[in-house]
């Protein structure tokens, strides 16, 4: 069936029908949207339809969008008739939380379905033939384990007030002031009176970290070269040894702050992969190894500092040495530019793609940012969940 389309954005891709037996195509957010807590919020789609005679498009969430984002969608109905040239599809969401919700740009919140309809022609009639079914509430009452059923299922989904603490990570390129950034953003929660913590990975002269420190100095090869699913698993172990302790401070309410997190390796070792599909299948195994398997807490939020490469170059530069790599002031991957610039647009795309990835730019027009700047910019990101 030929559809008309007309995309607003033409920088976003035209929707998709992500499996060859899939009835549903996915529609994406144009803009940035927040949606206020307890309020209402239309996420436009980019898109106007000119839908063929004699179907609608019903509009509806995705069945990972209550999960994922906490937002509950009305579901709608797109007339044939709704296709001037300024009719973008609108996505309408109700936020049931006690804190503003953001959906990103390109992300995917809803989905549609052409679906074949006729229209009624009205015969009126003074009785009907069938007999009555017993009145207004009788059906309730008949289905009254139905209904609590659904009750239960709607509150699984509800999200409600964190009881347990929150895991806010600063990661991104490397020279981009990221244990600086955390030891401020840890001082300014502790200010505003909640309970802190810090964590940094790795956990360098810990036996945790043995096989990592190796891995950097080139015990195993070139660390560039070394198989990425190897790598990340030295990385996997040393979190793991240590979120026995983390777990715990999380589950008495604290805000941990982690300089460095799952999501380096994400940067370093998925700039390894020369294809945006074979990357993909590394993250999702990596969130499952981590997450799943060794049951390491996901982050609520992340924040990723991005310095491009040849100015975080001469802030490496100024680093002190280090005991792990023999008193340099560089391991062999931040030595290496090429690594550096793939991990860069790693870390760029992961920004984009991971709904609670949030990007901060230290260099802005030309000009780096000074650590009063950028830690300001963070503690706005980290305001949103703590």
């Amino acid at each position: 069936m030929q559809v008309k389309i007309k995309r607003i954005d033409k920088a976003l891709p035209l929707p998709q029908y992500e499996t060859q037996g899939a009835v549903a195509f996915d529609f994406i957010a144009r803009v940035n949207t927040v949606i206020e807590p307890h309020g209402i919020g239309r996420i436009p789609s980019n898109i106007v339809l000119e839908i063929p005679k004699g179907y609608m498009v019903l509009v509806k969430d995705r069945s990972s969008t209550a999960k994922k984002k906490g937002i509950l969608m009305t579901a709608g109905v797109i007339d044939q008739d709704y296709c001037g040239d300024n009719d973008e599809i609108l996505m309408q969401f109700y936020n049931p939380s006690d804190v503003e919700i953001t959906v990103k740009r390109g992300e995917r919140v809803a989905q549609g379905i052409f679906v074949a309809v006729g229209i009624g022609e009205w015969e009126e009639v003074d009785i009907m033939n069938k007999k009555d079914r017993g009145g207004f509430g009788t059906t309730d009452q008949k289905q009254s384990s139905e209904v609590q059923e659904q009750k239960i299922r709607i509150d699984s989904i509800t999200p409600k007030k964190a009881q347990k603490g929150k895991l806010i990570v600063l990661d991104g390129t490397d020279g981009s002031g990221k244990a600086t950034q955390t030891d401020i953003l840890l001082d300014r929660i502790k200010k505003e009176g909640y309970k802190s913590s810090k964590i940094d990975f790795p956990k360098y002269s810990e036996k945790s970290a043995g096989l990592i420190e190796n891995y950097l100095n080139g015990r195993y090869g070139n660390p560039d070269e070394l198989n990425p699913y190897i790598a990340s698993l030295f990385y996997a172990l040393d979190r793991y040894d240590a979120s026995f302790d983390f777990k715990k401070l999380l589950n008495n309410g604290e805000v941990v702050v982690s300089n460095r997190y799952t999501s380096s390796n994400m940067g370093h070792q998925g700039s390894k992969f020369t294809t945006p599909e074979l990357r993909k299948e590394y993250f999702e195994w990596l969130d499952t190894y981590e997450h799943e398997i060794f049951k390491i807490p996901r982050p609520d939020l992340t924040v990723i500092l991005h310095v491009p490469t040849e100015y975080a170059q001469e802030l490496l530069e100024k680093k002190g040495t280090r005991n792990y790599i023999d008193g340099k002031n560089k391991d062999l991957l931040e030595s290496d530019l090429g690594h550096q610039k793939r991990a860069e647009q790693t870390y760029l795309e992961m920004a984009q793609e991971f709904e609670n990835f949030e990007l901060i730019e230290c260099v802005q027009n030309g000009r780096l940012l000074s650590i009063e700047e950028i830690s300001e910019l963070v503690w706005e990101k980290a305001l949103k969940i703590i």
